[in-house]
């Protein structure tokens, strides 16, 4: 499997996971997703956005991969639709910008 990130050379697509809120950034165990050897499945909690509501809104990944990093630090205000964390996806041929739990999904064809 390769190294490499993005759309070139058989690399895996890249995936940005957007903040579904505008509140405060806190990442979930494990932290070390920033050395980009974690593998995380369609739906695993990579991230917490707590805000002024009840109830914070979980950052759920959109797909299975490698998780590549976070994009913010742990308690850092960020607002809605603000990537928050890169992938690569186990997907052949795109590179997809996806809000997770709703909102629309932009994508470009390879």
């Amino acid at each position: 499997m390769s190294d490499q990130v993005g759309e070139g050379g058989g690399a895996l697509p890249l995936v940005l996971i957007v903040a579904p809120a505008t509140g405060r950034l806190h990442i979930l165990p494990p932290k070390n997703f920033v050395d980009g050897q974690e593998w995380i499945e369609e739906g695993q909690i990579v991230a917490r956005i707590e805000h002024s509501s009840a109830e914070p809104d979980d950052v759920h990944a959109p797909m299975r991969g490698r998780m590549g990093g976070m994009m913010g630090r742990d308690g850092e205000p960020v607002r809605q639709g603000q990537p928050i964390a890169w992938m690569e996806a186990l997907a052949e041929g795109k590179t997809i910008m996806k809000p997770v739990e709703g909102g629309s999904a932009e994508e470009r064809g390879a």
